[in-house]
């Protein structure tokens, strides 16, 4: 495909930042003119984020919108690429990387934009956290609960120096205290957890296959819901999921559907994450679409 104007929207405090490698910065600007007539450089600041950052390129007749970061820089940028007219490409840069892991994306920014010159145009249906006031989109998962809960006290320094370690410590650190509690209501079902994953994606933090039958295409979520509130729980199923037994394990329920709604219990504190940044807090209700973004990704995904 060709495009009349892109804009490289980088996030200097990314996982791998292409602000540390000048050099990477005009390779990746020099790939992408194979596929653009116009390329510009927009680097994300704490005042201008990736949201603010595509809302205006989108309104100033940017028709492609290039991210060079991690999964949160791509949910910032999706705000605004909801349903427009514009072309999402994204060039892993972050510490997880999970949507380039998922659609088969090279996991250098450089070879992504490289190789851009051959991938193709995918309508992808996004999911949609509403809240009271607000709502927000997502291309991977929202988790509720136990999750979220390690988003919001994460250490911003150690995800910094230990990527995703910092993550795990976050984690742990939520076993000092008593788990919240939430209900979530699918259909006619009610299931009580600690923890409700609603996935788009066969991938969580990173490379564990949490949700197997999940996929960015497709048009309803994988949700797998956790009842345990103890570490011996937890860990219980980090080993089933690295082993793919999760299926089998007590306290664990797979569901599929568009919509799911999500409360707190007993006064419980319950946080809302989407793509691995925080965003709310219960309650909240999860839909599929009808929004979609408009993706470049190697004509591989199609086949996965």
């Amino acid at each position: 495909m060709e495009f009349n104007r892109a804009v490289l929207i980088y996030n200097p405090a990314a996982g791998r930042g292409l602000h540390v490698r000048p050099k990477s910065l005009s390779r990746a600007v020099a790939a992408l003119k194979t596929i653009a007539r116009e390329v510009v450089l927009t680097p994300t600041d704490p005042n201008r984020r990736a949201d603010a950052l595509a809302r205006d390129a989108i309104a100033s007749g940017f028709d492609l919108i290039v991210t060079a970061g991690g999964d949160g820089t791509v949910n910032e940028a999706l705000q605004a690429l909801a349903s427009s007219n514009a072309t999402l490409l994204v060039l892993p840069a972050g510490t997880a990387n999970v949507l380039a892991r998922e659609t088969g994306l090279p996991l250098s920014p450089i070879a992504t934009a490289e190789s851009a010159a051959r991938f193709q145009a995918f309508d992808i249906p996004l999911g949609v956290v509403e809240f009271s006031t607000s709502q927000r989109y997502f291309l991977l998962m929202c988790g509720a609960g136990f999750d979220a809960a390690a988003v919001h006290g994460l250490n911003t320094a150690h995800k910094r120096s230990l990527g995703m370690g910092a993550y795990f410590l976050s984690a742990l650190r939520q076993f000092t205290q008593r788990l919240g509690r939430l209900r979530t209501t699918v259909g006619d079902q009610t299931l009580d957890s600690t923890l409700v994953v609603a996935s788009k994606s066969r991938l969580y933090g990173g490379q564990l296959v949490l949700a197997p039958e999940a996929h960015l295409g497709a048009g309803e979520f994988e949700i797998v819901c956790f009842s345990s509130g103890s570490l011996m729980g937890y860990l219980a199923y980090v080993a089933a999921v690295l082993t793919r037994t999760l299926r089998w394990v007590p306290g664990v329920r797979r569901l599929r559907s568009k919509a799911l709604e999500v409360n707190n219990v007993e006064g419980s504190r319950v946080y809302v994450q989407t793509d691995g940044e925080l965003v709310g807090e219960a309650p909240a209700k999860v839909r599929m679409g009808p929004e979609t973004v408009r993706m470049l990704l190697p004509p591989e995904f199609a086949r996965r």
